[in-house]
């Protein structure tokens, strides 16, 4: 009876793969216990010739699924989903792997429970090589703790802070919730998971901690959040994605100054960010285009209750005032060397 389901988006990661399977196969609840769901998002390396070798070593526990067309993590990650035959699911990112008994772990407080989520702690990891952690490098100096939502002020609390953060990785998700919640990730774009990890804050209701490092987090130089490329003005594409989705399902309601809130932390401050970080020359159209986005979507931002709050960063509110503004390109650069060097 297979217990958890593990999908795995798999494109481009002939050097990585093998580590993150190795990781899987060889958990302490035993292989037999999972299935994993390899899907290969049209790789042009040999990720498919390595994904066809360990699918012949595992055939009852790995399925492989062949993408006709690429359509990022996020189409990846659904359909994954759509396989996925097991109660709880895992989402693992190819690059990454976990602790040996990491799922272990983690179904162990699933199991029998009411619980929607069961997130573990994580570790960002340079390694190469595939590499655990003693017992006490596990160990993050904080109690478990269980998270129960019971009413609105407290899912307010939820999204405002993104208590349980937007990445799918790192924790056992209970399938129904996401299929009876119709929560899934905009495909072909990336920083799907802002779409997925907001919807679920507007549905989760109980959810478990256990505060130890179970997953490595790879840290890839070579990655897309990493590294200066146009994809990075899907954040725009899937925070206005986003923006239509919570107002056709009528949460703008109880959760207006949230929305708003998440949207100034998640879209606006976080794409200067992108513009000052990722780019040897900050792009002055991408200004442009940012403060069409904000005006469009935020055209009264200084009445939202967090912005009006004494606890709002006077430097968050001065960033947000420039996008509100004509700034010719050399202000525009003075402003942008003002964010890096204060930060966000």
């Amino acid at each position: 009876m297979m217990k958890i389901s593990v999908i795995i988006p798999c494109y481009n990661v002939a050097a990585y793969i093998d580590r993150c399977l190795q990781s899987v196969t060889e958990q302490t609840m035993g292989a037999e216990a999972l299935q994993i769901i390899c899907v290969d998002d049209c790789s042009s390396d040999d990720t498919l010739t390595k994904l066809k070798e360990w699918e012949a070593r595992f055939p009852e526990q790995i399925l492989l699924i062949e993408s006709e067309t690429n359509g990022r993590q996020g189409a990846a990650r659904n359909i994954g989903l759509s396989y996925a035959e097991a109660y709880w699911i895992a989402f693992l990112d190819s690059d990454d792997w976990l602790e040996p008994d990491a799922l272990e772990k983690l179904y162990e407080k699933a199991e029998g429970s009411d619980l929607d989520m069961v997130i573990g702690d994580s570790i960002r990891d340079a390694s190469p090589e595939i590499r655990y952690l003693s017992p006490g490098e596990k160990q993050n100096g904080k109690k478990d703790h269980v998270l129960e939502i019971a009413g609105v002020e407290q899912r307010r609390e939820l999204i405002r802070y993104n208590m349980i953060r937007f990445v799918a990785w790192g924790r056992l998700i209970r399938k129904a919730f996401l299929t009876e919640n119709a929560i899934d990730f905009p495909e072909g774009l990336a920083y799907e998971d802002i779409y997925w990890g907001s919807l679920v804050n507007y549905y989760v209701k109980k959810v478990y901690f256990i505060e130890e490092r179970l997953h490595h987090y790879y840290v890839n130089a070579d990655s897309t959040i990493l590294k200066p490329a146009d994809y990075h003005v899907d954040m725009l594409t899937v925070n206005s994605l986003l923006w239509r989705e919570v107002h056709r399902r009528g949460l703008d309601a109880q959760y207006r100054d949230e929305i708003e809130a998440e949207l100034i932390y998640s879209g606006l401050l976080a794409f200067v960010k992108i513009i000052a970080l990722r780019f040897e020359t900050p792009p002055y159209s991408l200004y442009r285009l940012l403060c069409a986005f904000a005006q469009e979507h935020l055209p009264e931002y200084k009445e939202n209750k967090y912005v009006r709050s004494a606890d709002f960063p006077e430097f968050h509110r001065l960033m947000l005032d420039a996008l509100y503004m004509d700034m010719t390109k050399r202000d525009f650069y003075d402003f942008i060397e003002n964010v890096r060097k204060i930060g966000l």
